[in-house]
């Protein structure tokens, strides 16, 4: 069969082979593979001319006051890891937990910890509003000056408070997204393919994204966001995703979007294909329909009164990327099939390979950025199968879409409560 394909590769002619490689060289070549290994050569340079010339005096590190807010539903079971990740790990902290409606004994537990742990305020609504009220409820009761938002099921690592505010020292900085990592990532080949995803898209990606001033998401698993821009923009808006929103507002206030890629946050990922895929229809459905092309669609138009050029090449990058280029693939697929028949497996092939160079250059950039190499090196061998893994989302992705495009999906998601979302203005 490779020698039969070696064969074939080696007949065709040059306009022929970009016929089946045009999106991998000016898209995801380009975007994934070139960008990110001139941005690692550029950082060992520095590094070298560091090392060489000596590097200038450590700035004194940032300490403004801080309220990790843990906002969760039926969470007993993980909040007491959480809280004891957070609590005495940063100097100048506050804690509120909020129970949001839960069944269980989260409150409990959160009340028993506070008990022998000053700090720790809990707080519990009789019944479930979603986590977007839930913390706008929340930020009534702090006066900090930094919100760092944090799930009820994940753990920080160490450092992870310090490390996520110091980008704060620019005035300019609105909000500032975290690393959300894999917490057993070799549970499976599920979670191993998502824990290799979060380092590619989330350490590395936003680190070079916000680089560019194109940061346009912080997580809401670990983010952090300066208390009086929040309060200023009127918190957050229903979602999901709330954390997509948030970030969009605040960059349509003129405010920069920071990464600090090495304050990390462990959560539970889906160990099985079934809760993956509706996880990330979720994810999906809401959005890039929902609110790049939808509630925050002004970001890309040059007549808006609030256009900026960073906006604008954010929103654009997303409605080529997840739109543009998804629709040109389907109409790609379609006509191979029509065009080769059973012979599509050779073009198929060859993408598969051209991918293959593009996750070999990812993953060396992930270990070269990575401050666990010895894990995230592990983590990099399952490479050869992420281009089938992303096919696998991308199905899912162009079902997303299509939901909300027609049927405006995100809105029965029961994420958030029918009591809520019936009030909700639907975009």
């Amino acid at each position: 069969m490779l020698l039969e394909w070696s064969h074939w590769l080696s007949s065709l002619h040059p306009e022929e082979l970009l016929t089946f490689l045009w999106a991998l060289i000016l898209v995801d070549g380009a975007r994934y593979g070139l960008l990110k290994i001139a941005f690692a050569l550029g950082d060992v340079l520095r590094a070298y001319f560091h090392a060489v010339v000596g590097r200038g005096p450590k700035p004194e590190p940032h300490v403004p006051s801080v309220c990790a807010l843990l906002v969760g539903y039926n969470e007993a079971d993980t909040i007491a890891h959480t809280l004891k990740s957070v609590h005495g790990s940063y100097p100048r902290l506050e804690i509120i937990v909020l129970s949001d409606g839960s069944t269980d004994a989260m409150e409990s537990v959160s009340h028993d910890f506070a008990r022998t742990h000053a700090g720790v305020l809990v707080m519990a609504r009789p019944h479930r509003s979603g986590k977007s009220s839930a913390m706008n409820f929340a930020l009534q009761y702090t006066e900090a000056e930094v919100i760092v938002v944090i799930d009820a099921d994940s753990e920080l690592g160490p450092e992870a408070l310090h490390r996520i505010v110091q980008p704060f020292t620019d005035p300019r900085v609105g909000a500032v997204s975290g690393t959300v990592l894999g917490r057993a990532p070799f549970t499976n080949l599920v979670t191993w393919l998502q824990s290799y995803e979060y380092l590619n898209a989330i350490l590395v990606g936003r680190l070079f994204a916000a680089r560019m001033n194109l940061l346009g998401i912080v997580s809401g698993a670990f983010g952090a966001f300066r208390a009086s821009t929040l309060r200023a923009i009127g918190g957050w808006d229903v979602g999901p995703p709330e954390d997509l929103d948030l970030t969009l507002a605040m960059r349509r206030k003129g405010y920069r979007i920071a990464a600090a890629p090495y304050a990390n946050a462990f959560t539970d990922m889906p160990t099985t294909w079934y809760a993956l895929l509706r996880q990330r229809m979720r994810w999906d459905q809401s959005g890039i329909i929902r609110n790049h092309c939808r509630k925050h669609i002004d970001m890309g138009l040059p007549w808006s009164a609030s256009f900026r050029w960073s906006d604008f090449v954010l929103t654009a990058g997303m409605w080529i990327t997840n739109i543009v280029c998804l629709i040109g693939i389907w109409i790609w697929m379609i006509w191979m099939a029509c065009t080769h028949g059973v012979e599509m497996w050779k073009p198929l092939f060859t993408l598969y390979v051209g991918y293959l160079v593009i996750e070999l250059a990812q993953a060396m950039t992930i270990v070269y950025y990575s401050n666990d190499k010895p894990r995230d090196a592990w983590l990099c061998l399952c490479f050869p199968i992420v281009p089938i893994y992303q096919s696998v989302l991308l199905v899912e992705r162009t079902w997303a879409f299509l939901r909300e495009a027609f049927w405006r999906a995100s809105f029965e998601d029961n994420f958030v409560p029918w009591h809520v979302r019936r009030t909700t203005w639907k975009w």
